[in-house]
């Protein structure tokens, strides 16, 4: 008897508004898709960053005096990352927003994810260097 495959759950991905707020109030909204992390996806993420810093770790082990700081450095970090990663709870796709007030496209999105999507971020407009509030919500 062959065994069963484990079920493997795959990300769940919505249609969101996003909204470009600037300090004056004038805001810009466009539709993006935001991708949402199972407790699965989180945990196997962290993996992949904790292996990667361990193998990283390994290739120093031959090279003199390096390998002294630069092995728990590694790990440290490594360890550091993951935690972080097992954090994030979901990410936005990468998407191409204009800015409220010059009205030149920002790129926002992509990366190794967000915290919280309903929580509002702080970003700079890539051409005038504005801050902005980013928000995420239900269309």
């Amino acid at each position: 008897m062959l065994p069963q495959p484990c079920y493997v759950p795959g990300m769940v991905t919505r249609i969101v508004q996003v909204t470009l707020e600037a300090s004056d109030g004038s805001t810009t909204v466009e539709q993006g898709t935001l991708q949402e992390f199972s407790e699965f996806d989180r945990f196997r993420r962290a993996a992949i960053i904790f292996g990667v810093a361990v193998l990283m770790a390994a290739m120093l082990i031959p090279v003199p005096i390096i390998h002294l700081l630069g092995i728990p450095l590694v790990l440290v970090i490594g360890i550091v990352l993951a935690v972080r990663q097992l954090r994030l709870s979901c990410r936005l796709t990468p998407m191409k927003i204009k800015c409220p007030r010059c009205h030149e496209s920002n790129r926002l999105g992509g990366g190794l994810g967000l915290r919280s999507a309903t929580e509002p971020f702080e970003r700079q407009c890539e051409d005038c260097r504005r801050p902005l509030t980013v928000r995420i919500s239900a269309p």
